[in-house]
């Protein structure tokens, strides 16, 4: 495809362009496609690195992103409607269901991966034909990859995309840009002990843990024990109604919250 317009981007550069990107949380989230390029194209593997070099293919940081994703409403969204997330599967398990994680190629050129929390996606829903009430539905057969549609949600597809198997399918990608800084408040205390959650575990000092949130295209919150030193960044906030109810009291972990989400 040569060098694409995203290849240049940087979070400066997302901002500016308001009629095709979101902003939350210090993250700038980017619709990206040229007009030139084919149906059924890109695959999720060339997409992974059309936002390169200073962004990242999208992850689903919140429900309320990717909703918002979803229901984009510019006539630019529209002309290519079918947009590319870092999201894949682990085709071991036989429940299509299951096995859903997050996979992104980083500026670094390093994969970084999270397990999908599945109650945090919009998954598309339609009339029930049996058992099968939405996505994800594997209807085609070895669909292993997911794209965000627009008005419609997150379903899943193959990687590829073949027409074959899709007829004519127009695809765009959404990039990841985050802000050279940003801040995480101290708000509270507490942890969270489900394990699904933990983005990352560490033993280091309080500064240290917070730029390991910072580098994490995942992080939106994390709790700190002063006493000893343990880290833990998370997938999801306390401040979130969907998870704040599994919030453990916790008055020697301090909550450090990614500043501008919006749940």
């Amino acid at each position: 495809m040569g060098c694409s317009l995203a290849a240049q981007l940087t979070y400066e550069g997302c901002k500016s362009e308001s009629s095709k990107s979101y902003q939350v949380g210090g993250w700038c989230f980017y619709y990206y496609y040229e007009t030139t390029w084919a149906d059924n194209s890109p695959s999720q593997d060339v997409a992974q690195s059309l936002c390169s070099p200073f962004g990242s293919i999208a992850v689903g940081v919140t429900y309320k992103l990717l909703n918002t994703l979803k229901n984009l409403t510019t006539t630019y969204v529209a002309a290519r409607p079918f947009a590319w997330l870092g999201l894949i599967r682990n085709t071991s398990y036989t429940d299509h269901k299951q096995g859903w994680l997050w996979n992104t190629l980083l500026p670094s050129g390093h994969y970084s991966t999270f397990p999908a929390i599945m109650s945090n996606m919009p998954w598309a829903k339609y009339t029930c034909i049996g058992t099968n009430c939405g996505e994800p539905n594997n209807d085609k057969g070895n669909e292993e990859a997911g794209m965000i549609i627009n008005k419609y949600g997150v379903a899943d597809l193959q990687k590829n995309i073949p027409y074959s198997t899709y007829s004519s399918l127009p695809a765009a990608v959404i990039c990841q840009f985050a802000a050279p800084s940003w801040s995480y408040t101290h708000r509270g205390t507490g942890r969270f002990t489900n394990p699904a959650y933990v983005v990352e575990q560490a033993t280091c000092e309080r500064l240290a843990c917070l730029m390991k949130c910072h580098k994490s295209v995942f992080c939106v919150a994390l709790a700190f024990n002063s006493a000893t030193s343990d880290c833990q960044i998370y997938g999801v906030s306390p401040e979130d109604p969907r998870f704040s109810n599994e919030v453990t009291a916790n008055a020697q972990y301090d909550w450090h919250i990614r500043d501008g989400m919006e749940y």
